[in-house]
């Protein structure tokens, strides 16, 4: 089990690149590298919403006990790629948790 780590170009941004790292104990950290903002979420708490040539990553965290929601545009590719690796994560972390 290790993390997965992808560097991706957020579109319909200011050329703004984001640092994904795909946690297999069920959870995404993400930092958008030029604003130096980092988010977070638990696979549960993430969804993809397809519009047109754009897809974006939706998350949600609590921070001091107030919801944080968040999103990034991705490329239709990009998203695919990480919805299979966030899909990977989450089938070896049930494995794991199986095995126990």
């Amino acid at each position: 089990m290790l993390a997965r780590h992808r560097n991706y170009l957020l579109k319909d941004t200011k050329q703004l690149h984001a640092h994904v790292q795909v946690i297999p104990t069920g959870k995404i950290e993400v930092e958008i590298v030029e604003k130096h903002q980092r988010h977070a979420a638990e696979f549960e708490h993430l969804r993809f919403e397809r519009s047109g040539r754009v897809t974006k990553l939706v998350g949600k965290h609590t921070s001091n006990g107030k919801p944080i929601h968040w999103q990034l545009p991705l490329a239709n590719d990009d998203a695919k790629e990480l919805e299979h690796l966030i899909e990977e994560a989450a089938e070896e972390l049930e494995i794991l948790m199986r095995d126990l």
